[in-house]
């Protein structure tokens, strides 16, 4: 097959694959897609990643996943176990961002019944 070939057809593999994922999604009950968020977009991620920049990724990585029936669940589930990270640092960093650079007192509106005398100890 040639480059052109393989984006051709794996991009329709993908296709194809997305309209069931998606289906299949729209059928469960509300709190179960919710409760699936992050499998979800970890799927949609990929399919945009492999849809609109295959041309970016070397013709071998895309051939291979041809031999997939599901190439879309592959690359998920990987992109997913590589995301098993640690976030707390950072996640600490974002709060303490908040807090010095003050701008969400501007964005966002603030609760008139709180005082900070009612904040409790911290539990970490």
């Amino acid at each position: 097959m040639t480059a052109d070939e393989v984006r051709t057809a794996l991009r329709q593999k993908l296709r194809d694959r997305w309209s069931e994922y998606s289906a299949e999604m729209l059928q469960r009950p509300p709190s179960e897609i919710f409760e699936r968020s992050d499998e979800i977009a970890a799927a949609r991620f990929c399919y945009d990643q492999l849809t609109e920049n295959l041309i970016c990724y070397p013709t071998e990585y895309l051939e291979y996943l041809l031999r997939f029936q599901d190439p879309l669940s592959v690359v998920q589930d990987q992109w997913i176990s590589e995301q098993d990270v640690d976030y707390s640092d950072e996640f600490e960093h974002a709060l303490w961002t908040i807090q010095n650079d003050s701008t969400a007192e501007q964005d966002y509106p603030l609760d008139p019944e709180w005082s900070p005398e009612q904040s409790g100890p911290s539990l970490c």
